[in-house]
Formats: C-alpha cells, sequence, structure tokens
C-alpha cells in the first residue's frame, strides 16, 4: 500500500457476527506479488500520509465482498490481470 514494498498482506472477510472468516484469494493463475488494481481507480499513492488523517480506516468501511464472492472497493472488484479476487462462500461480508 502506498508505493511501499510490503513482504506479505492478508485480507479476509468475516460475515456480519464475524463467526465465519475467510481469506480474500487471488485467482490461481495470478502471479505472487503482483498489484492488485481497481478499474477506474489511478493507485497512486498520496506523496504524504498523515498518521492522524486514518487512511486505512476510511478505506476499510468502503471494502466488501459482494453477491458473487467477489472482495470490492466501493463496487469495485479487486483485480488482477488473472481476473478477480473472491472468497469461498462470505457474501456481502466485511473486508478487513
Amino acid at each position: 500500500m502506498r508505493g511501499i514494498k510490503s513482504h506479505a498482506m492478508v485480507l479476509a472477510a468475516s460475515n456480519d457476527d464475524h463467526t465465519k472468516v475467510e481469506l480474500v484469494e487471488p485467482p490461481a493463475s495470478a502471479v505472487v506479488g503482483e498489484r492488485v488494481t481497481f478499474p477506474g481507480y489511478s493507485g497512486e499513492p498520496d506523496s504524504v500520509l498523515n498518521a492522524k488523517s486514518k487512511v486505512w480506516e476510511k478505506v476499510q468501511a468502503d471494502l466488501r465482498t459482494n453477491a458473487d464472492l467477489v472482495a470490492s472497493y466501493k463496487d469495485v472488484p479487486f483485480t488482477t490481470s488473472a481476473g478477480v479476487c473472491k472468497v469461498s462462500s462470505i457474501a456481502d461480508g466485511e473486508v478487513r
């Protein structure tokens, strides 16, 4: 995130009462380490991040899975060159 090299990141979806959690998975043929994009968004990081602005909290509020189990930001799918990222069975779940 923000153009900072990360060695790992895990995103998971949960149902409303948080009794079920599943990892958001890229397509099997996605390249390891490939950038996940959101069509229609530039993807350029902010040049300066103010820790007090709570960017993650603002972004996370719009991360959900849809009825087709696709992880999305504001209804735009997490997308790789191999397709979209999904969960196994949690529809309309919160992603964190």
